[in-house]
């Protein structure tokens, strides 16, 4: 089931005997388990008939026991097992996943893993239980998710403001959270808008040193603030992964291609095409320069460049490079 559907399917009232969470991404698994904490029971219902336990402080077999007992003056019981990748001798679960208790609510959270889809307990569990598995988001999807976010509160983050926070944050949406919410309570009430300046002042980013600023160098064939960049991200790989780089400059060469093709398909001049591609007016003349720098085969060459050092970095053929020496390397044949 869909994160969206299993929330609506919650809130409705309506659970599952068993709930199989798991995944590398621990947001939407803590977002599931609240709205079963809240759904589930009445507030004086819970004393007695909710249970929250730690996978490395109990085993399979006590779980199974809370899980048989009948509920204290109350419909139904809910058992939270957090860290459940803990847990060792799975058989009593298995037994019971065969039959669960139809007055309980047993809930298994995995952080940060998934179970074992070859095991028998994961055999077992897709019977029964509903799986939710959350996945991380792709890096180059984080400042769009951070936009999306904003936009459920009423607040709307500028794309180079949410590239500069993505940049800072990774691909935690924890982290994320955590700095949007602490960012909201700083900003002015009637203030509706996200800039950069607002990163910069409240969460402590300097753009400068940034992997959109980075694009613009690009853009406009700034050679000297191109090669700055990148050797400033290479001397502080912990603080600019590459991977994170890489995949804001896929994103940001991905843009230019619809766009180009936007121009060929619809025979449309670049000011409309990049406003047709969804960019926003405080970007456009950025992606304009860069329209006019580098073509539809060179685009297309550029993608092809960041991918091979994707490949370079993650396998040996990259020799005795390390990180900055790849990123300046990409800058040079991008720019050249």
């Amino acid at each position: 089931m869909e994160y969206s559907d299993l929330i609506k399917e919650i809130d409705s009232g309506q659970f599952r005997p068993v709930y199989l969470l798991m995944g590398e991404e621990p947001y939407y698994n803590d977002i599931i388990v609240g709205h079963i904490m809240d759904k589930a029971l009445q507030p004086h219902e819970r004393d007695f008939n909710q249970m929250i336990v730690y996978g490395s402080d109990t085993n399979a077999a006590e779980i199974v026991s809370m899980a048989r007992r009948y509920p204290v003056f109350a419909p139904r019981q809910l058992i939270i097992v957090k860290e459940a990748q803990s847990l060792s001798k799975l058989e009593p679960l298995e037994v019971y996943l065969q039959a669960p208790a139809p007055e309980t609510i047993l809930v298994l959270v995995y952080t940060g893993k998934s179970v074992d889809k070859r095991s028998g307990f994961y055999k077992k569990a897709k019977a029964t239980a509903e799986i939710f598995e959350s996945a991380p988001v792709p890096e180059w999807k984080v400042a769009q998710w951070i936009i999306s976010y904003a936009g459920q509160k009423g607040i709307t983050v500028l794309p180079d403001a949410a590239a500069l926070m993505a940049e800072h944050t990774g691909n935690s949406l924890r982290k994320i959270t955590l700095e949007i919410d602490k960012l909201l309570k700083a900003i002015p009430e009637e203030s509706r808008q996200i800039t950069v300046k607002e990163i910069e002042e409240n969460i402590g980013i300097s753009r400068e040193f940034s992997a959109f600023e980075l694009c613009n160098a690009l853009s406009t064939k700034n050679g000297d603030n191109a090669f700055k960049i990148a050797r400033h991200f290479g001397e502080n790989p912990r603080k600019y992964p590459l991977l994170l780089t890489l995949g804001a400059l896929f994103f940001y060469f991905s843009k230019l291609l619809k766009i180009h093709a936007v121009m060929r398909q619809e025979n449309l001049a670049a000011p409309s095409a990049v406003r047709k591609s969804g960019i926003y007016p405080s970007q456009e003349k950025q992606y304009l320069a860069a329209i006019r720098n580098y073509s539809y085969n060179r685009v297309m060459a550029v993608i092809a460049y960041i991918k091979e050092c994707d490949f370079k970095s993650k396998s040996s053929s990259a020799g005795v490079a390390n990180e900055g020496d790849l990123l300046v390397e990409l800058v040079s044949r991008i720019l050249h």
